[in-house]
């Protein structure tokens, strides 16, 4: 029997998931290793046994197989209601990375030597992450010439729409910003020294040092509408304050206070980044093509949030706060039944020792970093926005345009 035959949408799925939770070094011994697992969980199902095969199966299911994993992941979380809300709002946080990918001729064609001529290839990925629960809901994965930005556009019609969007500072425009309002999706973004800010422009309701609008240059020449926002600041003692502009306009559905919280939250992504990628092995991709790479890469973000999931439902279901999950634990969990090895606790059941994969309870008395890490990237904080009073000449443009809010529903 030919080995895409054998491969069934389920097979697929369930081996893809596996694979990337295996320890196998190599992309073929993860394909033999998960074979054997399936085999002993399965015996009557009728699997192939070439890689290649398999791969080709999984480009062909590929557009109409990750949706119905991802809508099924999805089904779980909205499952464990009383966890979706941080304060009165289901928050998501949105950022992005890359990962390195084999240096071949194709690998490299599609990088675009992105970063340094000759360089590593790159992919890009943009996860959105449920801040609550600690699980993505969405992401993109691409070439490394694909933005985050671009990402988000793509993915912003899958937020739900009581979602606040959090993101740090990079995201905002006035195109994306104007297509949330649009869609009656709100969000928190953080802003720097490259964005520019009016107040006072003479509409009604204008809270002095709070609502400011965004509205570019080409946006005044094309007379396109003002964007009116709420300027939040983030004071922390012994830090550069934090500039966070809100579609959410009234002080009484979004504090300071509630803002702040929600802006630390954010990251959670950052968190979920660091599992997938050291925890789980995945700061890279083996395949040596563009198009097997963004598969593969695609399936690992899979496995790490079905992991995550499958755990933080047991945490849930023992009100144990999602925080508490440590995925080394659940990941060795798993790695363990895969080798049909037996459990550290016997006497648990599978789901019983998914609780026990909890982070010590020990607390910290020195720092983690190192005192002297030389390859550490140290970023500089965004410096603050440029806010300036609009011009009477702004003034007057501004007079016949409505500025745009999130109406309710």
């Amino acid at each position: 029997m030919r080995g895409n035959v054998t491969w069934t949408p389920q097979r697929l799925a369930w081996s893809a998931l596996l694979m990337s939770l295996s320890e196998q070094p190599t992309l073929g011994e993860r394909f033999d290793a998960v074979r054997e697992c399936l085999k002993a969980a399965c015996p009557h199902w009728q699997l192939g046994t070439s890689y290649a095969g398999w791969v080709e199966a999984q480009q062909r299911e590929q557009q109409r197989l990750v949706p119905l994993v991802v809508s099924k992941l999805r089904q779980h979380m909205q499952q464990l209601a009383e966890h979706q809300r941080i304060g009165r709002w289901e928050v998501y946080a949105v950022d992005g990375s890359d990962g390195a990918c084999p240096r071949t001729l194709a690998n490299q064609d599609a990088s675009s030597d992105k970063g340094k001529p000759d360089g590593m290839p790159l992919l890009s990925m943009t996860v959105m992450y449920h801040v609550a629960l600690g699980v993505p809901w969405s992401f993109r994965v691409g070439s490394s010439s694909e933005s985050e930005r671009g990402h988000l556009d793509e993915m912003l019609d899958e937020l739900p729409p009581q979602a606040l969007l959090v993101t740090d500072a990079g995201f905002i425009g006035y195109d994306f910003c104007r297509k949330s309002i649009e869609k009656k999706r709100h969000f928190l973004l953080r802003v720097g020294g490259n964005v520019h800010l009016l107040e006072s422009l003479g509409y009604q309701y204008e809270v002095q040092g709070e609502t400011v609008y965004l509205w570019p240059l080409d946006q005044q020449q094309s007379n396109q509408p003002p964007l009116k926002l709420r300027l939040i600041v983030i004071r922390d003692e012994g830090k550069q304050p934090i500039y966070l502009v809100t579609s959410v306009l009234d002080p009484e559905e979004l504090t300071d206070a509630e803002a702040r919280e929600i802006y630390h939250a954010r990251w959670g992504v950052e968190v979920f980044y660091r599992d997938a990628k050291q925890t789980l092995d995945h700061d890279g991709v083996q395949s040596r093509t563009p198009e097997n790479s963004y598969l593969e890469m695609t399936w690992a973000l899979l496995g790490a949030w079905m992991l995550k999931l499958m755990t933080v439902r047991e945490l849930a279901q023992q009100k144990i706060a999602p925080r508490r999950i440590s995925v080394a634990k659940a990941r060795n969990l798993v790695r363990r039944a895969m080798r049909n090895a037996p459990p550290p606790r016997p006497r648990l059941s599978f789901a019983e020792a998914l609780t026990a994969c909890q982070l010590d309870n020990y607390h910290r008395t020195r720092p983690k970093a190192s005192r002297n890490y030389p390859r550490k990237k140290r970023h500089k904080p965004p410096q603050p926005p440029k806010i300036k009073s609009a011009t009477p000449q702004q003034r007057q443009l501004a007079q016949p345009l409505t500025p745009l809010i999130v109406a309710s529903s």
